[in-house]
């Protein structure tokens, strides 16, 4: 199972991003779910409701809103099942990757656009071919 997440700042905002990655998935996309949270909501709760998938990946969007609260819920997730691969992205998690807390408790970090990224990186996990670098740089996507 692959769960694409976010920690939305409020329930009416749904995350678009999120809905571009699981359009791309292709024959993955049987294997996926999007599931969406607050920042409100507790870490542990959040972990709940992920855990019952049961997940292989994570996908998680990174935004100014909620870096503090997704890196308390990567690191329960990596402490409770650290095999779950956690893949980062977002806005937030693209620029200073490094110098970030949340870039230590992740498994891999997709910067730019992960429209077709995402997918790539999901099926080569799942055909147990990680990729050897942690830091995947998306090509701009053509426009026009």
């Amino acid at each position: 199972m692959i769960i694409l997440s976010t920690l939305n700042a409020k329930y009416i905002h749904a995350s678009l991003g999120l809905r571009y990655l699981f359009a791309n998935l292709q024959a993955l996309q049987s294997q996926a779910k999007i599931t969406e949270f607050t920042i409100n909501q507790r870490p542990i709760d959040i972990l709940e409701k992920i855990l019952e998938q049961p997940p292989k990946i994570i996908g998680f969007g990174v935004y100014i809103w909620n870096c503090q609260q997704t890196l308390e819920l990567v690191q329960l997730i990596k402490c409770v099942t650290p095999d779950i691969k956690i893949i980062l992205g977002g806005p937030e998690i693209s620029y200073e990757t490094e110098q970030q807390p949340l870039y230590d408790y992740c498994d891999y970090v997709i910067t730019g656009t992960a429209d077709f990224s995402f997918y790539q990186i999901c099926r080569d996990l799942l055909d147990n071919k990680p990729p050897a670098q942690k830091i995947l740089r998306s090509k701009p996507l053509p426009v026009g």
